[in-house]
């Protein structure tokens, strides 16, 4: 039998709990709608919290290394946009060497010839010097990824070790200016992988260039098919007593430039043009090498950017269901102990009257 008391009212405790309790959950719900997210603080699930906590920072890791191959792609970009550049003057100063090994040329034919070739020589090497991406040179050789031969890393994942990594071979990154093409990095030179005062550029086999060999050094030279070549009698000043300024070919007062040097030597007569192809040859070869080399890097960093793209879908699709709130859920929650908290706010007040009547009884 339930009995009537002052000093301790049941029915208002426990309204005022299920108050308290209805508030709590509406201020919940509120919450996740407002935010969007189920889980605001560790209290509302403490393991799905440190697992989303993990999950995000993979997910921003994976935004930093879609950024890290946009931007190696651009540098691929920049490189081999030169590289044609390259190519093409090449390709020119190739044609002009084929002309001037044609007998028919005559002194002045061969000197506006080789006037072009100096100025497209000067050109690529003018390209190769001023071109880098974001402060890295890139076909000078000056770079740490050229000089070190480590090449250019690209973090393309979260993780540290040489699986999260792609390495740009450091020979895309050697100088392509015309004294690396026709003498450090050219086959038929002499001193391939040299470079300094006195450096030759041309083989010294005395069969395939003769010619040119006979007009460096002076002299006699006897080719393969028994052909002689004397410049001794031209009264060439010999090349090889002079010093070459190999980095920027300017002139100075002591030096001679390798371009205007190799210009000197080749654009004179038939004989030298048409040995100084086999050069011009190797040198479109290696651009045309690092080209190859780049498209199949811009490639691979492709596939590596749509991987990421894959990974980082997946991880916000298992961080979404595991921290982001059902607003359907969380609605009808919040309606739900919207009425809750209402009725238990009615209930108090009539609870709270409850030991007036008492009164009645005196």
């Amino acid at each position: 039998m339930a009995s009537i008391t002052i000093n301790t009212n049941l029915a208002s405790l426990t309204a005022q709990h299920n108050l308290s309790v209805n508030t709590k959950g509406m201020n919940t719900a509120m919450e996740r709608l407002t935010t969007g997210y189920r889980i605001n603080s560790g209290k509302d699930d403490a393991a799905g919290s440190s697992v989303s906590t993990i999950m995000e920072a993979q997910i921003s890791g994976y935004d930093v290394a879609e950024a890290n191959a946009a931007m190696g792609l651009s540098l691929l970009d920049t490189a081999e946009g030169v590289l044609d550049i390259v190519g093409d003057y090449l390709q020119r100063i190739r044609d002009l060497t084929e002309q001037a090994a044609n007998g028919t040329y005559g002194t002045q034919s061969i000197t506006a010839i080789r006037t072009e070739v100096q100025q497209r020589m000067e050109e690529i090497n003018r390209l190769c010097t001023v071109i880098d991406f974001n402060g890295v040179k890139l076909l000078d050789g000056t770079s740490i990824a050229a000089t070190s031969k480590n090449g250019i890393n690209l973090q393309v994942s979260n993780n540290s070790g040489k699986n999260n990594i792609i390495n740009l071979k450091y020979t895309l990154f050697e100088a392509a200016t015309i004294t690396a093409l026709l003498i450090t990095n050219n086959q038929h030179s002499e001193h391939a992988g040299e470079t300094g005062p006195g450096k030759k550029w041309y083989e010294r086999d005395g069969v395939d260039t003769a010619a040119l060999t006979a007009r460096v050094e002076g002299g006699e030279k006897t080719s393969g098919d028994n052909r002689k070549y004397n410049y001794e009698e031209k009264g060439y000043t010999k090349i090889e007593s002079m010093e070459y300024d190999w980095k920027d070919n300017r002139t100075m007062s002591s030096n001679i430039s390798c371009i205007t040097a190799i210009c000197d030597a080749v654009y004179t007569d038939d004989a030298t043009a048409r040995e100084f192809l086999t050069f011009i040859d190797d040198a479109i070869e290696n651009v045309s090498s690092r080209t190859s080399l780049i498209g199949a890097y811009m490639n691979r960093v492709e596939s590596a950017v749509d991987a990421i793209s894959v990974q980082k879908e997946n991880i916000v699709s298992a961080n979404s269901s595991i921290k982001d709130a059902d607003v359907a859920t969380e609605s009808s929650n919040y309606i739900k102990y919207q009425i809750l908290q209402q009725s238990s706010a009615t209930l108090l007040a009539t609870a709270n009257q409850q030991p007036s009547i008492a009164l009645n009884l005196l």
